[in-house]
């Protein structure tokens, strides 16, 4: 289930708080309508052709009605527009492993955002817009929160669940080509926002988009985050938690994971910990199979950890993917409570992505090429055994309610 599609700045958002599904795309800088419209004619023979199953949610007759309408409406949209439409395309597709990949050119606002609830705050900003950090977002031109949400539904895949959506709009709302091709904004070089402080004050600032690079600096809510957030570069860490006997692991990717599992192991046996913690919050997938041989067939093998109340496992909305599947593995396999926010993905979906470029614009889709049924029961989501929500007052004040709740237990 390899997840292919996630940003080049994958870590620089992990750093505060959230995880983009689709990855960026170096696109041809300037090419014909005529050009368009023959990429958009081998999107559609292409995607039909390649995908397990195009038609899994969105009909055939729709499908081709709304890649006709695309391809007659070329000639007056901007390339940016013609993106935007082919992403509503796939979106309706229904599937997180289908997706157009965000061109590198596209560009950012200032400020990076994660839902609580049903609120959606600013969790980070550049220097210039430090006056909104830790804002709620009331409105963005001249919708209200809940009726962007409504227009933004149209660009997110609309048949995976409701913690991927948490997931990946954050990230849709900081890039403007989506916004004013969604009718969101008036004016693609500013977007009027509005904030409410803490005492509930409105807080008017117009937003003027950037190129997204990880050396632009930002400010970020908390100064000293949580275990969790920390080491946001590092794909596979680990450290002993003293007072519990515990190695707690943070797990992103399924890189070198052969000789990462090693590592851990010895540094377990080393500590003589009796408890592990395997935190998925921000793995967005990679090869399930190499999770169950190298994790979790060991974790099963060892006694001392497999217990109950000795190996906890966490998801949340970012867990996708291959982490999905080997958080159901934890479930199914071995002795470990899982706990936190369920995944963002459906366990019974469509999956394994594969990529095709467009001949002319060179932009980058990727699509599913197999499906998977990981439990019995068609579900939204995988529960897990503790659901812990993540809530603004934690995030604000650097706290992991999850870790908190893990750390009890085993004080008890």
């Amino acid at each position: 289930m390899n997840n292919t599609i996630l940003m080049k700045s994958y870590f620089l958002f992990l750093a505060f708080g959230f995880l983009p599904i689709h990855s960026t795309s170096q696109t041809a800088s300037s090419i014909t309508s005529s050009e368009w419209q023959q990429d958009v004619a081998y999107f559609k023979e292409q995607l039909v052709k390649r995908h397990k199953n195009a038609f899994h949610h969105v009909t055939k007759t729709e499908f081709e009605k709304d890649m006709e309408q695309l391809y007659n409406d070329v000639p007056s949209l901007k390339d940016y527009e013609i993106i935007v439409r082919l992403m509503q395309i796939t979106a309706e597709v229904g599937d997180g492993h289908t997706g157009v990949h965000l061109p590198a050119n596209f560009m950012r606002y200032p400020i990076n955002m994660n839902w609580f609830g049903e609120d959606l705050y600013v969790i980070a900003t550049a220097p210039s817009y430090r006056s909104v950090l830790g804002t709620k977002v009331s409105k963005i031109g001249n919708f209200t929160i809940d009726e962007v949400n409504k227009k933004l539904a149209s660009v997110i895949s609309q048949d995976e669940n409701k913690w991927y959506t948490m997931s990946t709009a954050p990230v849709y709302l900081m890039i403007p080509e989506i916004l004013a091709t969604l009718g969101i904004v008036d004016n693609y070089d500013h977007a009027p926002f509005v904030f409410l402080d803490s005492a509930g004050n409105e807080v008017k600032v117009d937003l003027i988009p950037r190129q997204a690079s990880s050396s632009n600096p930002w400010i970020p809510m908390t100064k000293t985050p949580p275990l969790f957030r920390q080491n946001i570069n590092d794909p596979f860490w680990f450290t002993y938690l003293e007072d519990i006997n515990a190695v707690y692991l943070n797990f992103k990717k399924y890189d070198d994971l052969n000789r990462n599992a090693d590592k851990l192991f010895d540094f377990i046996a080393e500590k003589n910990a009796s408890r592990l913690i395997v935190d998925l919050r921000f793995n967005g997938g990679g090869d399930f199979k190499k999770g169950r041989r190298l994790l979790i067939e060991r974790i099963k093998e060892n006694k001392k950890l497999n217990q109950k109340g000795n190996l906890f496992v966490i998801t949340g909305r970012r867990t996708f993917s291959a982490a999905m599947v080997n958080s159901i593995d934890f479930k199914k396999e071995t002795e470990a409570i899982i706990i936190g926010e369920p995944p963002g993905e459906k366990p019974n979906s469509y999956s394994e992505n594969d990529e095709m470029k467009l001949p002319n614009s060179k932009l980058v889709v990727s699509y599913s090429t197999r499906y998977y049924k990981f439990l019995d029961e068609d579900v939204d989501a995988f529960q897990p055994d503790i659901k812990i929500d993540p809530n603004w007052k934690d995030y604000k004040e650097g706290r992991d309610a999850v870790m908190d709740w893990i750390i009890s237990q085993c004080k008890k």
